[in-house]
């Protein structure tokens, strides 16, 4: 079974500078899968997201015009399992014919295409399950300081006088 993710983005872990590209659950717990990527790949996504025009195809935007060209259309992408510290992508093409083939790729050569073509982009709930990070919840402010103050009070129910003398 398959999970819908949405490409968040890519990232640069620091203090290595290593591209990383972050895939979110579109509808449920919300769990992110961060896949690092390499730099070219990384920049090639990043041109797309940003609708930046190049002077010339790059090979991302080539092999989604050469599909469309043979009248084919990038249908999806399924990031289908993490073997051995590598992620593993396939890429699902319909052909002029209306097949669906099946092309085995890396995630960001299949995200980098997916994003041009628009294409939905999907994960193996195995791989989300072993792979994905949970989201923490945010606690807002009043919480916080709800939180905070009871703290205190259990602080200075417990508390001494003779704590704070010097």
């Amino acid at each position: 079974m398959t999970v819908e993710m949405e490409l968040v983005g890519v990232r640069v872990q620091l203090p290595t500078n290593a591209p990383i590209l972050v895939l979110r659950e579109t509808v449920g717990l919300r769990r992110t899968v961060p896949i690092y990527i390499g730099g070219p790949e990384a920049h090639a996504i990043d041109l797309a997201l940003s609708g930046t025009p190049t002077a010339r195809p790059m090979t991302h935007d080539l092999l989604t015009m050469l599909v469309q060209q043979l009248g084919g259309t990038i249908e999806q992408v399924v990031v289908t399992e993490l073997r051995q510290g590598t992620f593993y992508a396939d890429l699902y093409v319909r052909d002029a014919t209306g097949e669906v083939q099946t092309v085995s790729a890396r995630p960001s050569d299949a995200i980098a295409i997916a994003v041009r073509a628009k294409a939905p982009i999907f994960a193996e709930e195995e791989l989300v399950d072993d792979a994905g990070i949970a989201e923490q919840p945010a606690e807002d402010d009043e919480t916080q300081e709800e939180e905070m103050v009871e703290e205190l009070r259990k602080f200075l129910d417990q508390a001494n006088p003779d704590d704070f003398k010097s």
